[in-house]
């Protein structure tokens, strides 16, 4: 059976990724691009990294409200 990509949703304006960490669970992961051009996420919280297969972009409109960005 084939592995399931691994997918990320980023914000576009800030590169902050959605979801906890798999590592240490807290949210507080960052848009990570690796010296090949390889795209994935760093944890701020524990410095856990990993690259993924695809990156999906949440755009402006899409922010939460409480983000002050409008």
């Amino acid at each position: 059976m084939a592995e399931a990509s691994k997918v990320i949703r980023v914000y576009r304006v800030s590169g902050f990724v959605v979801g906890p960490c798999e590592k240490c669970g807290k949210e507080e992961r960052g848009l990570l691009m690796f010296e090949d051009y390889g795209m994935g996420y760093e944890c701020l919280g524990c410095g856990f990294s990993e690259r993924v297969d695809r990156v999906e972009w949440i755009e402006g409109d899409e922010l939460p409200k409480d983000w002050g960005v409008r």
